[in-house]
């Protein structure tokens, strides 16, 4: 049975997932971790983006907002759904495609001023595409990454560009593994350090890398 490792914590994972951790097929851990920084809320802008949970959580612990909320993908908006009770007015379906979903949101906006709360890593993807006097960059927390040993495993699962370098500072893919990407942003990352990818997570990630652990294992 193929050993599994996932740059996820094992509370952010569904069930399935649980499970497979659980029998010790599967080591969940994520390579990185967060600390608030003082910022203060802003004002005078239409939209609040909410590229992630994370971000979700550090700004709604200071501030609250009467602008609409866009959300990138389904799980951050499903979060702010729930435990900040708020209305999320777009949803970025395709989370693992950024650069197309940034050019709907871009559409969809049409003017109006965008809030960015964001890690100091931030990539920028949706923000990139959008006038200075349009949007707000505002940084509110720091990713840091976590000094960490990973074992040789035969699959390597990396949810987020961040999670990629933390990897890299300490480890190194193990020979003839597969590499699996939760989007393209992260596969861009892994390209970009020589690492091949075999497989990049569409849509409801989490299903899609149960359905394809389902086929390979």
């Amino acid at each position: 049975m193929s050993t599994i490792f996932i740059s996820k914590d094992p509370q952010d994972l569904n069930l399935e997932l649980q499970q497979l951790v659980q029998k010790g097929v599967l080591e969940a851990q994520s390579l990185i971790a967060f600390s608030a920084q003082p910022f203060l809320c802003p004002q005078d802008y239409d939209i609040l983006f909410i590229a992630s949970i994370r971000a979700a959580d550090f700004f709604f612990a200071q501030c609250q907002t009467n602008a609409q909320i866009a959300c990138a993908g389904l799980e951050t908006a499903k979060k702010v759904i729930e435990s900040f009770q708020k209305e999320v007015h777009f949803v970025a379906q395709q989370s693992d495609h950024p650069q197309l979903e940034a050019q709907q949101f871009n559409a969809w906006r049409n003017g109006r001023k965008v809030c960015f709360p964001s890690s100091q890593l931030s990539v920028g993807t949706y923000s990139s595409l959008i006038p200075e006097k349009e949007k707000i960059i505002l940084p509110i927390y720091n990713t840091h990454f976590k000094n960490l040993q990973i074992s040789a495993k035969d699959i390597y699962i990396f949810s987020s560009p961040s999670n990629v370098r933390a990897f890299l500072t300490n480890n190194t893919i193990a020979a003839n593994a597969q590499v699996v990407a939760w989007g393209d942003t992260t596969a861009q990352e892994l390209t970009l350090n020589q690492i091949s990818v075999t497989k990049i997570l569409n849509g409801q990630q989490q299903v899609d890398l149960l359905n394809w652990l389902n086929v390979v294992r």
